[in-house]
């Protein structure tokens, strides 16, 4: 997954992701060079997923937007508030 992500981010403009999984976005965030995460917003509805920014030591992946979703955290307005940039 975190490989597909990569190839993604490499070839558009897309500066915000999800990763939904909890296992999983940790896996995913070790294809991406992230070394670091800050919190950008707290998500009132999903307290421990917040929006976060990345830092990457490649210039493309670094301060991407991302949010990592645990399979029990969030409603189903959850996707599209972070679409949207609402907390």
């Amino acid at each position: 997954m975190g490989k597909i992500l990569r190839a993604i981010l490499e070839k558009t403009t897309l500066r915000r992701v999800i990763v939904a999984g909890g296992d999983s976005s940790s896996h995913a965030l070790g294809q991406l060079d992230i070394f670091a995460l800050t919190s950008r917003f707290p998500l009132t509805a999903t307290p421990g997923s917040p929006l976060c920014l990345a830092y990457s030591r490649t210039h493309r992946l670094n301060q991407l937007e991302l949010a990592m979703k645990g399979g029990q955290l969030g409603g189903d307005a959850y996707f599209v508030q972070l679409r949207d940039g609402r907390g």
